[in-house]
């Protein structure tokens, strides 16, 4: 009994898929991007990357371990060995990183504070139930490699594969329409730069859920209708194998295209604090010299002088004015005058 090409096919997607991801985090990493998050972001980009590498390689494993072993059985084409089953387990823990990382960004748009703490405990509850769907997955997993029956379960396979995709599905899912509701409230209507930013954020928000939202939803769809009972149920592990390398491209996705957007639209003005058709506009104040009557005015924005040296002012003329207050105003002009050279020289 030989098995088909079909049954390779989900390993080669995720593969691809991880490629991809890969080479993405790599050169961003190597440009120097990856240190301007904070230090929660970067912890989650690279744990979301280490861990879809061991997903990735443990899957390569297998899969040669299929193509070079002559035991083409069905028990093992289904239930694999220990380290096949294991995986549920730990693409559980690479989902609940990346969920959890962006529902505490998405929190923390939301203006309302028991808005914000409402919804972060929704996506705990969802998180939860992520870890939970995926542990039941990996036991039931391994109970199956034991020889136990689905009699002998106590959560079936299928429940375990429904609980984990339902939640994240959700789980995705509510944090994009989070991360757009906060997003419009916040700064919708400022001005014509500020919309087509917003716009563009809203995109990404559901760009990044569509990754996964979409396969979860099928996945979840397929469980909840093929019991363990039925061999259909096999279908749903497909949607297991590239769900690590979906969320990596959602974390980079999500982390990498809000933060270029927002710089390419305000990058230029987000330096001062002011948005105003995308351009920055500094405030300008004239100081005018005192003139002479019938001169006109010469604004000091036109005298350029070196900014390395400060500026110097030798005085080279003296003027003593005596003023009698008891005489008349018009013989207060009286005095002596001493003078040593030219006026003024700066």
């Amino acid at each position: 009994m030989s098995a088909p090409q079909s049954l390779a096919n989900i390993v080669l997607v995720q593969l691809i898929l991880f490629g991809v991801y890969l080479s993405l985090f790599i050169v961003y990493a190597a440009l120097g991007e990856l240190k301007k998050h904070s230090r929660v972001g970067q912890a989650a980009l690279t744990a979301s990357c280490v861990l879809t590498t061991v997903h990735s390689s443990f899957v390569f494993y297998e899969s040669y371990l299929t193509a070079v072993s002559q035991d083409r059985s069905s028990f093992v084409l289904e239930n694999g060995d220990l380290t096949w089953n294991v995986l549920p387990m730990l693409i559980g823990i690479i989902t609940a990183i990346t969920e959890g990382f962006l529902a505490a960004r998405a929190g923390q748009l939301i203006a309302s504070r028991l808005i914000r703490f409402l919804f972060w405990g929704w996506l705990g509850v969802l998180i939860a139930l992520v870890l939970i769907g995926s542990a039941v997955t990996c036991a039931d997993g391994v109970l199956y490699y034991e020889g136990a029956e689905a009699a002998d379960l106590v959560i079936q396979y299928s429940t375990g594969n429904s609980i984990y995709f339902w939640a994240s599905c959700v789980a995705d899912i509510s944090v994009s329409a989070a991360c757009a509701w906060s997003l419009r409230a916040r700064i919708a209507g400022f001005n014509p730069t500020t919309d087509s930013l917003l716009r563009h954020l809203i995109s990404i928000a559901f760009r990044t859920a569509a990754y996964t939202a979409v396969f979860s939803l099928v996945s979840a769809i397929l469980a909840t209708v093929y019991g363990d009972d039925t061999l259909n149920t096999w279908i749903v592990y497909c949607f297991w194998m590239f769900m690590p390398a979906a969320y990596g491209l959602s974390l980079f996705t999500f982390a990498t295209s809000s933060k270029r957007a927002i710089e390419q639209r305000l990058g230029s003005s987000g330096s001062h604090g002011n948005v105003a058709g995308g351009t920055a506009t500094k405030r300008r104040t004239t100081f005018k010299t005192s003139a002479v009557p019938g001169e006109a005015p010469i604004p000091l924005e036109t005298i350029r002088l070196p900014r390395t040296q400060p500026l110097q002012i030798h005085v080279q003329h003296e003027q003593v004015v005596s003023v009698d207050h008891n005489e008349d105003r018009a013989s207060s002009k009286g005095g002596s005058e001493k003078h040593h050279g030219p006026e003024w020289e700066v």
